[in-house]
């Protein structure tokens, strides 16, 4: 079990409880994690005293106290308190009453080593004075990218060793050296998180009514334009939104859409009844193993009214009529190459600006444009309403790949095209269920 599993519940502060974190409770260094002093903890990191009129040096042992405070306020007083209360009145009790030489551990380190991570905490402390993106400082969650890396190195380094390997059926834990991978260290990340705290930033959802609003100006625009550069812009960036909204995908996996792929079904979808898009993805997806074919099906026209199938028959034209393509990535950049969705995000959020002004009761007056993205907007949305649409839960998991085992059938790795397409087809009434109620 590890820290997290064991102390999930979130922290309660009361408001005289300013004293937190600044300062150690007695008992403290009795509970489960070695514990050494200020000027100890840098003898072991230099094998030297340090000099106290060394600015470096001072430094150092403000972020050793950090450290070590973080570590101790891993646990709450309470439980703190009640160990040593414990340990008080079990020892008491027992030497009055038995003949053992005392069998309390031997607390501290004879020798002069860092056993416990301290430089590396010290390391990670420090990393976290950086400008965040968000914040003044970086937050828990890209600060703790720095005992990643050093466990990285760590492996690769001249004290890797086999080891030991414990195995039970495909799983296996594998005991390792590593300091940032010991008790004392996770205790100081879970310590550190507790006084940090946490600031999530969630892309807001789209809505429905946002899509459309959007699409309404992008076809103004579009009909005014004589330009076929500009023209081109919208076209892509209203197809590349309607796919991440219309499919629930990540935005890291629309640019994974391949023409070839839309031109061999695109006959053939558009017959069916009802008719729908198949967009189809290569790559390898977020939770899946292996290159693989991924194919999507959606509605030519929600229940709304998005049409999905206007703006894809005009992307479309301009890649075979006018580019001469019929392979290669739906959504490319001027000078080749795959795009990602940081390309259309400014051209989005101009447009929500516009849809905000022109539409003020679509997006809260403050909610920020900044908040959206085409990274989880669109995906966050489409689960969204589509659980307000009364859409069944298997159905919204099948779209977006989670990993039951029902969800993942005919999407093995290898698998061609029309074999994927076909396997999709069994499920296909479900699957447009998605898309249509929007």
């Amino acid at each position: 079990m590890t820290l997290e599993d064991e102390e999930n519940g979130d922290l309660l502060m009361e408001a005289d409880d300013g004293a937190r974190f600044i300062c150690a409770r007695n008992g403290d260094h009795i509970m489960g994690i070695p514990f050494e002093c200020d000027l100890c903890s840098f003898r072991n990191l230099n094998k030297r005293d340090p000099i106290w009129a060394n600015a470096r040096d001072n430094y150092t042992l403000v972020c050793i106290r950090r450290a070590n405070l973080d570590a101790f306020w891993s646990r709450e007083s309470s439980t703190v308190e009640g160990n040593l209360r414990r340990l008080r009145l079990d020892y008491n009790d027992a030497s009055s009453a038995l003949s053992v030489l005392n069998p309390l551990p031997t607390l501290g380190n004879p020798t002069m080593k860092d056993r416990v991570g301290m430089g590396m905490a010290i390391y990670t402390l420090h990393s976290s004075l950086r400008q965040g993106k968000y914040t003044t400082n970086l937050q828990w969650d890209s600060m703790r990218k720095t005992p990643t890396w050093y466990a990285n190195a760590f492996g690769a380094g001249s004290e890797y060793s086999n080891g030991a390997v414990l195995a039970k059926d495909e799983k296996k834990l594998f005991i390792t050296e590593c300091p940032t991978a010991g008790w004392w260290f996770s205790r100081f990340m879970r310590g550190a998180k507790l006084r940090m705290g946490v600031i999530r930033r969630q892309n807001e959802a789209l809505t429905v009514k946002v899509v459309l609003a959007v699409c309404e100006l992008a076809e103004e625009d579009w009909a005014r334009s004589s330009e076929a550069l500009e023209r081109k812009e919208i076209e892509e960036f209203i197809c590349f939104m309607l796919a991440e909204f219309c499919a629930a995908l990540r935005g890291e996996e629309v640019p994974l859409i391949v023409l070839e792929g839309l031109l061999k079904f695109w006959d053939e979808t558009r017959s069916h009844a009802p008719p729908y898009i198949m967009l189809t993805l290569r790559g390898r997806f977020k939770g899946e193993q292996g290159l693989r074919w991924h194919c999507v099906p959606v509605v030519d026209v929600t229940a709304s009214g998005i049409p999905v199938r206007r703006w894809y028959d005009r992307l479309v034209s301009r890649r075979v009529d006018l580019e001469s393509r019929r392979s290669g990535w739906m959504f490319t950049r001027p000078e080749g190459g795959r795009a990602k969705y940081g390309d259309y995000d400014p051209l989005f959020r101009d447009y929500l600006a516009r849809v905000k002004a022109k539409y003020p009761k679509l997006i809260a007056a403050s909610t920020e444009v900044d908040d959206y993205s085409l990274r989880r907007s669109g995906r966050r949305g489409a689960t969204t309403e589509a659980t307000n649409r009364d859409v069944d839960q298997k159905t919204i998991e099948l779209i977006n790949r989670w990993r039951k085992k029902e969800a993942a059938r005919g999407t093995e790795p290898g698998l061609p095209m029309r074999q994927v397409y076909t396997e999709v087809g069994k499920s296909l009434e479900a699957m447009l269920r998605f898309s249509r109620s929007f």
